[in-house]
């Protein structure tokens, strides 16, 4: 494991990249605190996996959005109705 700045990171991302693919975690830190962990994926998942973690995740941040009286059922259900985000536009 190995312990890495944002500023580190965002200077050397070819090496952390190459690291990555050779089975290396690194630990974020950002203002002298810890903020994150960056972790190689598993050689068996696949992208379909990680769509589908990320459907998760999405879903539930808008859901607890609601939870708070932010959003009403009617918008909840428009946003989860929404195609994916295309980043290459």
């Amino acid at each position: 494991m190995i312990a890495i700045s944002t500023k580190e990171l965002r200077l050397k991302m070819p090496f952390v990249r190459s690291e990555l693919k050779k089975g290396t975690t690194f630990l974020l830190i950002h203002k002298s605190q810890l903020i994150g962990e960056i972790k190689p994926i598993k050689k068996d998942q696949k992208l379909t996996e990680i769509d589908e973690e990320q459907k998760m995740w999405e879903q539930a941040a808008i859901e607890d959005l609601g939870n708070e009286d932010w959003l009403t059922q009617e918008e909840i259900n428009y946003y989860l109705s929404l195609p994916d985000y295309d980043e290459s536009i």
